[in-house]
Parts: structure tokens; sequence; C-alpha cells
């Protein structure tokens, strides 16, 4: 007998043995086929599906009226994926009952007449049955019947279309995906009624097959863009993947890139206008947010409603939201900064204020400062892990007075609690998650440049974050495009919008293949009178 070793011994740890002959057979597996006897290809599905060991693996034996003769039959699937009274009423009856009351001549109008569902598909891989059936489909084997055929009976709770929770707008579709890919998909479809929207499956993950759909427009989006987009996913080599988050990660050519390099979305509307734009959409099975690629900093700065206001409050959104943005980011390293090396730059009444209001601190501008953001960064991770009717209480009420007390004993001045609380407020008006985290993150590091080396540390430092900023790239498109690189668009495309009726050209980074996407005078409703 030999005798296989659990692991191999080293001098620094204990390392596990690869087991060369399980990785063969995973490959055998993957190849692996029915052989036509059906005795011994319902013995194989028993074994491979886990039937006995798994509770909800079932397996209902019959038979089948083909003339003249009863041939024996079994229906594999899953109970809790499946719908059992499709299985009841048009597989189960259909093959025991109406077989005996018309006459069928051959097994292959097993197929051909007593099927009625609409997908029902001849396979007879191993592999390909068992993510059929742990899919929702039931597997039926029929003896004579070469392989087996998969019937899509899908019949699982799913959570209802419902309200977008973190794109919310006051004027605007509220539909938002959900957890299952066929019905996000299919909102998706139902806003742009074409022929031309290509919906690409793929399967991610050699256990858990997670099914996903890169969308796009094939007269629109460049074909090089897509090529690229599902090389990328087809080179992922990884047991299961569960979320579109972890997705976006393998995706990203730059894991250490403090900003965001892909858009993520959970409303349908907006990943209908970006498909038109001419952009690609991914849709994980799983997952209620959609990766939209590639993506600029403008466009991660951008809001849903932006595209439903008026074109001058739309412009004045986007330009409070830039500078909330950089508030978040710079505004408590540009205080420390100027309290420690630069006095000059502020009003004498002012400096004269704020160095009173810290007679009474026993500590230095710079620990203060860091104290109250360690401080808050704590509260808002409490915020968000407590169950949700609390979760906004904690935050207000922790904030509120853990500030009043810190001033009241001393601890910090009354100026600091109001820098940190406009770069607070800042980071929420982000309208995208990641690059809010973007810049509470560098907030710190900008905070650490002024507290030692005054205004030129944070000049520096920014110039050196800009830089690997630009060079950053999503899927190719320089993530300041139009500005770095300069293309032809227009430059004030970037910062803000033009009116509706003067959006006549796509962006032009991303190659689309119409560049147009409304006449040049769309209004002509002025002109023909």
């Amino acid at each position: 007998m030999k005798l296989r070793l659990p692991f191999i011994y080293n001098e620094n740890n204990f390392i596990l043995g690869e087991n060369n002959e399980e990785k063969t057979n995973v490959q055998e597996k993957k190849d692996e086929k029915l052989s036509g006897y059906y005795i011994s290809d319902i013995n194989l599905l028993k074994r491979e599906f886990g039937y006995k060991t798994s509770g909800d693996v079932k397996l209902r034996e019959f038979s089948v009226r083909i003339n003249s003769s009863d041939i024996d039959a079994a229906l594999f699937y899953i109970d809790g994926l499946v719908n059992k009274s499709v299985i009841n009423n048009f597989i189960l009856m259909p093959m025991m009952v109406h077989s005996r009351e018309m006459k069928l001549d051959n097994i292959n109008d097993v197929f051909s007449v007593l099927l009625p569902q609409s997908e029902a598909v001849e396979e007879d891989k191993i592999a390909e049955l068992s993510y059929a059936l742990n899919f929702g489909s039931a597997i039926l084997l029929v003896n004579g019947f070469y392989g087996a055929i998969a019937i899509d009976v899908k019949g699982w709770n799913s959570k209802p279309i419902g309200e977008p929770q973190s794109e919310k707008v006051i004027r605007g579709p509220n539909d938002a995906f959900n957890e299952q890919i066929r019905s996000n998909t299919a909102l998706i479809r139902r806003l742009i009624r074409s022929s031309n929207l290509i919906s690409c499956e793929k399967k991610i993950g050699t256990i858990s097959q997670t099914p996903c759909s890169v969308m796009y427009m094939k007269n629109i989006a460049d074909d090089k863009l897509v090529n690229e987009v599902i090389r990328r996913i087809d080179n992922i080599s990884i047991d299961y993947i569960m979320t579109s988050a972890e997705l976006e990660l393998y995706l990203e050519e730059k894991t250490f890139s403090s900003i965001p390099q892909f858009l993520s979305t959970e409303r349908p509307d907006r990943t209908a206008k970006a498909i038109l734009d001419g952009k690609v959409a991914i849709i994980v099975d799983g997952s209620p947010y959609a990766l939209l690629m590639p993506a600029t900093f403008y466009e991660l700065n951008e809001s849903t409603e932006d595209a439903y206001l008026r074109y001058p409050y739309a412009n004045m959104m986007r330009l409070v939201r830039a500078v909330a943005f950089f508030f978040s980011m710079l505004l408590p390293g540009l205080y420390i900064a100027v309290m420690n090396f630069h006095n000059e730059l502020l009003p004498t009444n002012l400096l004269i204020a704020i160095i009173a209001a810290k007679q009474e601190v026993p500590f230095p501008g710079f620990i203060e400062l860091v104290f109250m953001e360690i401080a808050l960064e704590i509260i808002r991770e409490a915020g968000v892990r407590v169950p949700t009717p609390s979760g906004s209480t904690l935050s207000i009420v922790g904030a509120l007075i853990l500030g009043q007390a810190a001033v009241e004993a001393g601890i910090v001045s009354p100026v600091v609690i109001i820098v940190v609380s406009l770069a607070a407020i800042g980071s929420f008006a982000t309208p995208n998650y990641y690059l809010g985290l973007s810049s509470r993150v560098m907030k710190f590091v900008y905070i650490f440049l002024g507290g030692f080396a005054g205004l030129p540390g944070i000049s520096v430092g920014l110039y050196i974050h800009l830089l690997l900023w630009v060079k950053t790239t999503s899927l190719g498109t320089g993530m300041f495009a139009p500005f770095a690189p300069k293309t032809a668009s227009d430059v004030f495309f970037g910062l803000f919008i033009n009116p509706i009726w003067k959006r006549e050209r796509r962006p032009d980074y991303q190659n689309p293949k119409r560049k147009y996407k409304e006449a040049k005078i769309s209004r002509q409703w002025k002109y023909n009178k």
C-alpha cells in the first residue's frame, strides 16, 4: 500500500504537500463525459451530485412509455433552487402520463415532444451538468438516450426590485439592481431596447462557477476595449468569487493606487447610459452593483442626479462636490501647516482668536488634530457596523458628545472641531464611496506632511499624489482624461456639463464607433416654425 504524506516538513514551517494526483483528477472530471449506459451514468451522476450525502439533492426515478415499452428514466434536482410545480406539471406529468396517451416512435421524441420548457439542452459533459444542476436546472436521464437533458426550472426566492440605497435621486427612476443576474440584465434591456445590446456570458471561479455578464453595444463600444475586458475575465484563475467588488480587485491594473479605477453603481439607468456612451458593464450574479469601465476621476465625482438637473444647478452641485472633496483631503493638513509654520497667512484678528482658544489646550495642535481625526474615524466605523436604526444615532450623538466633552475638558480647541467636521462633511458629499475612502486615507498623509514640513511638504506631496493619479489608467484610459492625456473632447466636459442639447459627442477617449449621439441641431422645433 502506498503511503501518502499529509505534509512536508520544512525547517522554518510546515508546508502542505501538493497532491498532483488530485489535480489530475480535477482536470479529468472537467472533461469527463457520460458513457451512454443508463445504469453506469446514473451511478456516476449520483456520485458527482452527492446524492444521499447532500440532503437537498433529490432523485425521482420513473418510467416513460415509448413505442409500447416502458423505458427507465431519472430526474435529478436540488430542492430550494427549482420550482416543484413546474417539475410536476411540465416534466413528470408529460413523461409519466402523457407518454401513455400518445404514440411515441423513438427515444428522441422525449426531447422533441414531451418537454414543453423553453430551455432544455442536451449535454454529456459532467462539469456542465453539475453547473446546470446548481444553477436551478433539473437533469433528466433516459435509458437509451445518449447524454442527459438539462431543463431550466429555476424557482428560488429572490429579493424584489427595490429602491437604490446609496444613489438616491430626487427626480429620476427609483429602480435598483438586486442579487439575481437575470433580473439585472432584464432591467438594462428594458431601458436599451436594441438588438445591438450584447450580453456576453462568462463563468468565474473553478468551484463557484459564478455567472457574470459583460454587456456592451456592439455598434458603439470599441472592440479593443471589449476584447480587453473579456481577456482579463478569462484569465482570472481562482476557486470562487462572490461579488462584483471582488471582481473589481482582480481586474484593476494598479492595486496600490489610492483612486478606484472602475465605477460601481446600483442604478440600471446609470448603467444603461454608460453602455450607450460606449462603456462596458459587468453584472455579477449575487451582487447588486454593476461595474462600469473605463472610468475617469471626473465620472467618479459625478452624481446620478446630474443627468436629471437643469444645466446651472448641475454645474453648481459639481463645483460644490469638487470643493468638498478637496476639503476632505487637504483641509486638516493645511490647517496644521498654517498654524505651525505660516501664521502670517492668517488675518491678525483671526490668529489672535485661534491662539486664545488654544490657551487651555495642553497638547500641540498636531496631536489634538490627529486625536480627533482618529476618534471620528472610530465613530464612523462603529456607526456602520451597528444595526441600521442605531447607526445614524450613534454617529451623530457620539460625535456631538465627544466633541463637546473634548472642548469642555480642554483636550482640543473649538477650531480643531470645526476643521475636522468640515473635512468629514466633505467626505460625505463625495458620491463615490471608494473615492471618499481615498480622501479619508490621504487626509492623514497630508496631516503629517503639513505638521512636519508645512506648505512646502503639502505641495510636494500633492505633486507626487497627482503624478501617481495621472499615471493610473482604467483599461488604458487615463484617469484624468480629457485633460491628461489631452484628447479632442471639450475640456469643459470634464469639470462641468453642457446643456443637454449641446452634448452631441460621446467621450472620444473611449474610442466609440459612433462619435455622435444626437444631431447637431437636436431641438429642431426651435428652427422649424
